[in-house]
């Protein structure tokens, strides 16, 4: 699942100590520092903080991938962040952001209040959520990850523009009624990711995000046909062998 954006992915024990390093070396410049880097070294050690799958910036093993660690502090309004790249073998398990939202709905504590509205609005409209960004790394790790003014940002299985349709709806009312931000991104297939604000636009070009870059498709791609087929909850092999990594 190394091929699959937004997917948690949890490093092995040894992995974690092999990693620090490059970790640490991986800090913006702005965020480099003794103290700073004391912080990371503890939080990535004890805290168990999984990696996000990303798009490479560097060099990365055969079979392997990049991940994102983000830390749960800041200096000054940014995050202190760090992506290294990394070997299958050094990843025990991976939690899908679908995964990661059954989780949010079956814990006893309230992580965002928004966030049970919207899963109300997902059900009504027929789509499956996926929790991403700073929500899904508090719901995982239980550090606190969101602020009074955080956004929430989900993945979106869809079967079809009608059901998109009736969740952009829903979700841009509550996000007025209740001020707080909802960022979504259409999950077209784990191909690609389309912003749902952009996909509902009257752009003919759309940007997709896949594992490998960012690339303009256009409108007209787009069938009933195109969502859903493909779950993320499928295994790594299966996934592999339908070659879902690229849009097609």
């Amino acid at each position: 699942m190394l091929n699959r954006r937004h997917v948690l992915a949890y490093p092995t024990a040894q992995a974690r100590k092999e990693l620090v390093p490059a970790v640490v070396a991986g800090l913006p410049e702005p965020m480099r520092g003794p103290a700073i880097a004391h912080r990371v070294r503890q939080a990535f050690l004890a805290d168990g903080i999984p990696g996000i799958v990303c798009r490479p910036t560097q060099a990365c093993p055969d079979n392997g991938g990049q991940i994102g660690f983000s830390f749960p502090f800041r200096i000054g309004e940014e995050r202190v962040r760090s992506a290294v790249p990394v070997r299958a073998d050094q990843i025990e398990h991976y939690v899908t952001p679908y995964e990661v939202m059954d989780r949010a709905g079956a814990s006893p504590r309230v992580v965002h209040p928004v966030l049970i509205e919207l899963r109300k609005v997902a059900a009504a409209a027929g789509v499956r959520l996926g929790l991403i960004g700073s929500a899904a790394m508090q719901v995982v790790t239980g550090l606190d990850y969101l602020r009074p003014d955080s956004d929430l940002d989900v993945l979106v299985e869809a079967g079809g523009p009608q059901q998109l349709q009736r969740f952009w709806q829903e979700a841009c009312a509550l996000s007025t009624r209740t001020g707080t931000a909802i960022d979504a991104e259409i999950d077209m297939q784990g191909r690609c990711g389309v912003k749902l604000s952009e996909y509902m636009s009257d752009a003919e070009l759309l940007l997709a995000k896949t594992i490998s870059g960012v690339e303009l498709i256009g409108r007209n791609q787009f069938s009933d046909e195109t969502f859903s087929k493909v779950s993320l909850t499928e295994t790594a092999s299966s996934l592999a062998t339908k070659g879902v990594t690229q849009w097609m």
